[in-house]
C-alpha cells in the first residue's frame, strides 16, 4: 500500500507516467494520468532498461534521435520502476509532427526535464533502504552530464514539492478530469481520483474557507462537464445546488475532499445514466426541455406543440410512445418534483409553493402531490427537511 501511495502521489505531482516490473520483465502495475497504449517499439525500450537494470542502478534511455524523449529505470529490491516515456521538449514542430504522422507515434505526457529526475529522484529515494545506494549521487552525476540541468533546479524542486498544496494546477489538468465526468466514465474516476484531482493554491489564511471556495469552483464545473455530457441544463444545476446546499455542512477539509469526489463521480454516473437510455425522439426532446424551462407556469398541450413544430395530437402519440406516460403525466411529474425540492431545501409556506408551480388551488396541488409521493405536502417536509 505504501509504494502505490507513493507512487499515485509522484504521478500527480509530475504528470510522468510510471510502471512496475518484477525480474522477470512483467509489468503488475501501471499508473499514469491519462491512460496511453504502449508501441511495440516502446515496449522493446522497456525491455532494455530493465535487462541494463540487472547492472545499473538508475538508467537514461532516449527514445531516438528525432523526439526529445526518454525514460528512467530505477532498480529497488523486489523490483523495476520505469518512469516515462515522456516528452522534454517541444513537439510541435512541423518535422516532428509529421515524423510522428508517418511513424504513428501517439503524443507523449510533457514534463520538464528538472522535474522528470525529480520524480526519479523521490522514486529513488522513496526506495533507498531497498536499493541501499545513494540516490542523489547518481542524479547529481546525471545532472553533470546534461548542461540543461543544473543541482540548483533540482533543490528548488523539491522545496517547491515541500508546498505542493500551494501550486496550481493547468488547463490542461482540467481538461482531463472533466473530459472523464463528460464522457460519463464513472469506473476510472472512482479508481484514479487521486491522480486526476487538481492542485490549487491557498488564497485565503483560512484553509477551511479556501478549500470551501476551490470546492464551489470544482462542484460547479463538474455539474457543466455533465451538461455538456448529455444532461439537461435543468439537472446539471440541480445537481449542483444539491452538492453545494451539502458543502455547507462540510466540518473539515477532508468532508469538502470527499464531497467534491462524490460530486464529480456522481455527475459522471448521471452522464452514463443518460447515454444507456433508449433512442430518443427530437421533438420528445425538445417538448421535456420546455416543460422544465416552464415548469413553473401553467402549460398548455397546444401551445407545447406550437413551439415544438407539431400537431398536438401527433406529439401525444409520440410522447407517450418514448415516454411511457401521457405529456400531462409528465409536466405534473416535473411540478412535484420541483416541490418536492422546494418543500426540502427552502423555508416557503406550502400555499406559496403551490402559487409558484401555477397549480391553481391549494387543495388541488396537495391532492396531487398526495397522489404522486404518498405523504402530504406537510408530511414530506416534516420527514426530509435539513432547514
Amino acid at each position: 500500500m505504501r509504494r502505490q501511495i507513493i507512487l499515485k502521489t509522484i504521478v500527480m505531482m509530475t504528470q510522468m507516467p510510471v510502471r512496475v516490473y518484477d525480474r522477470q520483465g512483467t509489468e503488475i502495475e501501471k499508473y499514469e494520468i491519462v491512460p496511453r497504449q504502449i508501441s511495440q517499439y516502446e515496449h522493446t525500450l522497456i525491455q532494455q532498461v530493465i535487462k541494463r537494470l540487472a547492472a545499473e542502478e538508475f538508467v537514461v534511455m532516449e527514445y531516438g534521435d528525432v523526439l526529445p524523449v526518454r525514460m528512467y529505470g530505477m532498480r529497488g529490491l523486489q523490483y523495476d520502476y520505469v518512469a516515462g516515456p515522456f516528452s522534454y521538449g517541444s513537439l510541435d514542430s512541423a518535422e516532428i509532427r509529421s515524423y510522428m504522422r508517418r511513424h504513428k507515434i501517439k503524443d507523449f505526457p510533457r514534463v520538464q526535464l528538472r522535474e522528470s529526475l525529480l520524480a526519479a529522484n523521490l522514486i529513488l529515494n522513496a526506495y533507498a533502504d531497498e536499493t541501499g545506494g545513494t540516490t542523489m549521487d547518481l542524479l547529481e552525476s546525471c545532472m553533470e552530464e546534461d548542461e540543461e540541468i543544473q543541482l540548483s533546479s533540482l533543490v528548488g524542486e523539491e522545496l517547491r514539492q515541500n508546498d505542493a498544496f500551494q501550486s496550481n494546477h493547468t488547463q490542461a489538468d482540467e481538461n482531463i478530469l472533466y473530459q472523464y465526468i463528460e464522457q460519463g466514465d464513472v469506473e476510472y474516476l472512482k479508481e484514479n481520483y487521486d491522480l486526476l484531482y487538481l492542485p490549487h493554491p491557498v488564497i485565503l489564511e483560512e484553509i477551511h474557507k479556501n478549500e470551501e471556495y476551490m470546492a464551489v469552483i470544482g462542484i460547479s464545473l463538474a455539474s457543466r462537464a455533465a451538461i455538456r455530457g448529455g444532461l439537461t441544463s435543468r439537472e446539471g444545476f440541480l445537481v449542483n445546488d444539491i452538492y453545494l446546499k451539502r458543502l455547507s455542512e462540510c466540518r473539515s477539509v477532508t468532508q469538502i475532499y470527499d464531497l467534491v469526489k462524490e460530486a464529480h463521480v456522481y455527475c459522471a454516473s448521471q452522464v452514463r445514466k443518460k447515454r444507456q437510455t433508449k433512442m430518443t425522439n427530437q421533438y420528445v426532446e425538445r417538448c421535456k426541455k420546455l416543460i422544465q424551462s416552464k415548469r413553473l407556469q401553467t402549460i398548455d398541450l397546444g401551445e407545447l406543440a406550437d413551439e415544438v413544430g407539431i400537431s398536438k395530437e401527433y406529439l401525444s402519440k409520440l410522447f407517450k410512445r418514448h415516454e411511457g406516460i401521457p405529456v400531462i403525466e409528465y409536466v405534473l411529474n416535473i411540478k412535484i418534483e420541483a416541490a418536492c425540492n422546494m418543500l426540502k431545501y427552502s423555508d416557503r409556506q406550502v400555499r406559496e409553493i403551490a402559487e409558484y408551480l401555477s397549480f391553481g388551488s391549494l387543495s388541488y396541488f396537495s391532492r396531487i402531490f398526495k397522489k404522486k409521493t404518498g405523504r402530504s405536502p406537510q408530511q414530506y417536509r416534516k420527514e426530509t427537511s435539513r432547514l
